[in-house]
């Protein structure tokens, strides 16, 4: 179910993606939110959920950015991120917010730092605050719609049981 949610977010992203202009407000990083949101789900395996998010970041640089272990790298902070975060916080919705824009923040810092490092883009930290903000907005409306559906989920399939 994990899987598949992500899979779901994943393709979700993509065609959002392709509608979306890359100058919008309403840039989406689907898949980090749900991340954040499907932990609580991963009956805390810590390296099998760190094992997803290299996974998955590495297939989001083949698709988004051709480059190989730019995300996967950010994928991989913001995983252990998400773990530490789960240590002090009751999983609800408003919690898995704020962590969810903790992750945007420090996914959009990583990218920007390695950007810069390997002299893609110049060092202007108004593109930085451009990417946290574009991402912030759009990616809490899906949050809470995620976290819902999941949480329905997995409680009529414990239900179920």
């Amino acid at each position: 179910m994990i899987y598949f949610a992500l899979v779901f977010s994943f393709l979700l992203e993509i065609s959002f993606s392709n509608i979306i202009p890359n100058d919008s407000i309403f840039i989406p990083l689907f898949l980090l939110t749900s991340l954040c949101i499907i932990y609580k789900y991963s009956n805390n395996k810590k390296t099998n959920f760190l094992f997803i998010c290299i996974v998955f970041g590495l297939i989001y640089d083949i698709t988004f950015t051709n480059s190989a272990f730019l995300n996967t790298l950010s994928f991989l902070a913001c995983g252990y991120l998400i773990q530490i975060g789960y240590r002090y916080i009751n999983p609800n919705i408003i919690s898995l917010n704020i962590l969810n824009i903790l992750v945007i923040i420090v996914y959009r810092f990583i990218s920007y730092i390695l950007l810069v490092m390997l002299e893609y883009i110049d060092m202007n930290p108004l593109y930085l605050l451009k990417g946290i903000y574009s991402s912030i907005i759009f990616n809490i409306i899906y949050g809470v719609l995620f976290y819902i559906i999941i949480s329905k989920i997995f409680k009529l399939k414990n239900d179920s049981k």
